[in-house]
């Protein structure tokens, strides 16, 4: 264990040189507002004082995930108790007002160190105090780049139970019933039970081919067939993120084909620390974006911030229902800060 203890101007600087000497999965273990000592140090601004630490191993140590998981828990249990929360001073910090938000959202103690920072000394009143932190929690949302005009191929990929087919639904009937275009759909996923059946019936009713495939060279045949279409949309089976060979399995499918957006489809509803675990599971596939699932089904998005944050993984699309297609919408990075925090738009 590397212990850690800087002081600066404030907490973004502290962060950040903290994540410089011991990298990304240091934890905070401490902070406060300090003032230089003596009769000068009351007339200088306050410092922040702020304490971290990191398990140190080899780089080829085979239980390095596992570890990486241990700090992640530490993590959680820091920010229940309550370690990190900064304390008031004349100069402003976090009010139990604000510490219940963050908290009912379930934002990191990172993430919370770094949205006080836009509190300042109470100034302003609360409606500017809460727009300073939306503007600086929508910068953790970040757009995919976008593509140009041409033949787009979608493959959407991520654990199990997450929406993957329903997701794709969704997108397929929105380009091929309200834009117009020459869909096709594809799927990978003849493991699930019932998971073919469900795709030709939305290919049904969407009026749009549904292809099966069951190897890598018989996908590559597939879409050379597939030359005519605007849109394809590739379903693939739910990867376990606890068994690397499964999506190597699913790489194979997709190597050495130029130009396919791959999709990285995650639940609201999901920990923190699965979200890592399952980002780092697929994160070699060359992900181009994200796709957020069921954000009805929690109050809470602390561990997408979390994840956004720490991959810088773009954001694409959210969803909010099971009605096809209307229940998915194109990501606005002011809205889902809103989403976090619970204000009405």
């Amino acid at each position: 264990m590397k212990i850690k203890k800087v002081v600066a101007k404030d907490m973004q600087v502290a962060l950040h040189l903290l994540r410089k000497e011991l990298g990304p999965e240091a934890v905070i273990v401490s902070s406060r507002t300090i003032r230089e000592p003596g009769f000068w140090g009351l007339f200088k601004p306050p410092r922040v004082e702020v304490t971290a630490a990191v398990e140190r191993m080899p780089e080829k140590e085979p239980h390095e995930d596992s570890l990486r998981a241990e700090l992640h828990e530490i993590r959680a249990l820091i920010h229940q108790i309550g370690v990190t929360e900064h304390k008031t001073s004349a100069k402003g910090g976090l009010t139990p007002k604000w510490a219940e938000r963050f908290r009912a959202a379930d934002l990191s103690p990172e993430i919370v160190s770094l949205l006080s920072e836009q509190l300042g000394n109470g100034a302003g009143g609360r409606a500017e105090e809460e727009s300073r932190v939306l503007e600086r929690l929508a910068k953790y949302f970040t757009l995919p780049a976008p593509r140009g005009k041409g033949k787009r191929i979608s493959v959407f990929v991520g654990p199990t139970g997450v929406g993957k087919t329903t997701t794709i639904a969704k997108l397929a009937a929105r380009r091929a019933l309200q834009e117009k275009k020459r869909v096709s759909l594809i799927t990978i996923d003849t493991f699930r039970i019932g998971a073919v059946e469900q795709l030709k019936i939305y290919g049904d009713i969407i009026g749009v081919p549904v292809e099966v495939v069951t190897s890598p060279s018989e996908f590559r045949e597939v879409l050379k067939l597939q030359k005519n279409k605007d849109d394809i949309f590739v379903d693939t089976t739910g990867r376990s993120a606890k068994k690397p060979l499964q999506v190597g399995e699913l790489k194979a499918y997709f190597d050495d084909i130029p130009d396919l957006d791959k999709y990285l489809v995650v639940s609201a509803t999901t920990k923190s620390r699965d979200l890592l675990s399952i980002y780092r599971a697929f994160c070699d596939l060359n992900l181009y974006a994200a796709i957020v699932t069921k954000c009805d089904e929690t109050e809470n998005l602390g561990g997408i911030v979390d994840l956004c944050y720490r991959t810088a993984l773009p954001v694409a699309y959210a969803t909010n229902g099971q009605n096809v297609p209307e229940d998915i919408r194109v990501v606005d990075p002011m809205e889902m800060a809103r989403m976090v925090l619970g204000v009405q738009g």
